[in-house]
């Protein structure tokens, strides 16, 4: 029998969390695997009223950290297990479905040193959150050049899991921030799931703030990209100086008091680059210079208590 080891974020969520631990039992028995869960309470505000079986390990949070964070460190408790099996990441709400783990653990055996995300084929999401995706990965694509389509559902290998939680880009984001982490990764296709109860927690806000969490992991790649823009920006504004010379003095095409006004809007534009440019030299000396998170260190600040069998 394969073992595993399930690591979910929860928060408010205690029903759908117990219909997960159902159907993560019947995927258990189906394809003989012995599931261990470890269930992040991400500072819940009620506690559950559904009955969750003993076995179930949950990491108590002093505060709401949000799923990403909270995942992050789920993964660093799971880590001092020692379990040295798979790691599977999905949110409890369903729409991870426990059905793919098995695609999922069937690429993993394909290419055993891989993290393999789920990516997902098909989306259930209206037009809203369609639309705020898509520009998503296009803003994504252009400030960073990567591309991101996939989630948090995922299988890590047990080597792989110790060295992620030292990567402080998982705080953030962890899709993300395992692809900044150089890391080995391969996605699969599969489809989502509906929400097993409730509604979700994500909101316009939330989304947007998801989004630019995904964009902080290559904080020090966008800052550059920035800077050659600025730097771009003014030596076009120096291109336009020398046609506004050559125009005024070198052709009968100049209008009376026109070279003046584009001269005066291009010295606006050059003097907010340069600003702009110095603000960003700043700011990223200043990130460099800033004392690193290390999940697999720091996550201990955050827990309250954990539930459940040690081992």
């Amino acid at each position: 029998m394969r073992e595993i080891l399930v690591v979910t974020p929860v928060y408010n969520d205690w029903q759908s969390l117990a219909l997960l631990m159902d159907t993560l039992e019947n995927v258990a028995v189906a394809h003989a695997l012995q599931i261990h869960l470890l269930a992040v309470d991400d500072g819940s505000t009620f506690q559950p009223e559904v009955d969750l079986p003993g076995n179930l390990r949950i990491v108590r949070l002093a505060r709401n950290l949000g799923h990403q964070r909270a995942i992050a460190v789920g993964l660093a408790v799971a880590q001092t297990l020692d379990l040295n099996v798979p790691v599977i990441v999905m949110d409890c709400d369903g729409e991870d479905r426990p059905e793919d783990i098995p695609t999922l653990l069937a690429e993993y055996d394909q290419q055993p040193g891989n993290i393999i995300f789920a990516r997902r084929a098909k989306r259930s999401e209206g037009g809203l959150f369609r639309a705020f995706y898509f520009f998503f990965k296009l803003i994504f694509r252009l400030l960073t050049g990567k591309s991101i389509n996939f989630g948090n559902f995922c299988v890590i290998p047990p080597a792989n899991l110790k060295r992620v939680v030292y990567f402080q880009e998982i705080w953030n984001h962890f899709a993300a921030g395992v692809m900044r982490s150089g890391l080995p990764w391969k996605s699969v296709s599969t489809a989502r799931g509906k929400r097993y109860a409730g509604r979700s927690h994500m909101n316009l806000v939330s989304l947007v703030l998801h989004g630019l969490s995904a964009v902080s992991v290559y904080i020090e790649i966008v800052y550059v990209r920035l800077i050659f823009a600025a730097l771009i920006l003014i030596g076009l504004d120096l291109a336009g100086f020398l046609v506004i010379v050559y125009i005024r003095f070198f052709t009968p095409l100049a209008i009376p008091g026109w070279a003046t006004n584009v001269a005066i809007g291009l010295t606006m534009v050059m003097a907010q680059a340069l600003f702009f440019l110095a603000l960003l030299s700043f700011v990223v000396l200043s990130y460099r210079s800033a004392k690193m998170f290390i999940p697999a260190v720091d996550y201990k600040e955050f827990v309250l208590d954990i539930e459940g069998p040690k081992k």
